[in-house]
């Protein structure tokens, strides 16, 4: 199952208040862009998959959809290069619920085979605890620190 709507990809130099991202979230991210950018060819936000599809009498493909993407997963950020997708959850501090949310979107990714590419996943984050830090590097999950 594809995403729930077309992933609108993006070039890695368009810069503006992201989807979803919350204040800091949105810093931390821009930080990780000024340092990262350029290792990828385009980002894709609020990536939407998994969900509900409401099978009920009268919903045309719209209403289907927007039940869908009400209750689906949604990725802060995806990068694409040329060999892989990566894709990321931003917080201000990664935190156990940092990982587990990156290991759901990367399975159900998997899942539903939303990207052709090899997925790796992803932590952005100005903070991270050092149990966290060890968890993640187990579970072969990127950490990207950047400055407060």
């Amino acid at each position: 199952m594809p995403a729930v709507y077309p992933i609108e990809w993006l070039s890695p130099e368009v810069r503006h208040r992201w989807p979803h991202m919350a204040k800091r979230d949105s810093i931390a991210w821009a930080k990780f862009l000024d340092a990262h950018a350029s290792e990828y060819g385009a980002f894709a936000y609020d990536v939407a998959m998994g969900g509900h599809r409401l099978d009920a009498p009268g919903l045309d493909e719209a209403d289907r959809r927007g039940w869908q993407y009400n209750t689906a997963v949604k990725i802060d950020a995806v990068g694409l290069q040329p060999d892989r997708v990566v894709l990321f959850e931003v917080r201000p501090e990664a935190q156990t619920s940092s990982v587990g949310a990156v290991l759901c979107y990367t399975l159900i990714a998997r899942r539903d085979q939303v990207f052709e590419l090899p997925i790796e996943p992803a932590i952005v984050c100005e903070y991270v605890q050092p149990d966290v830090a060890w968890v993640a590097g187990e579970l072969g999950i990127t950490l990207y620190r950047v400055e407060p």
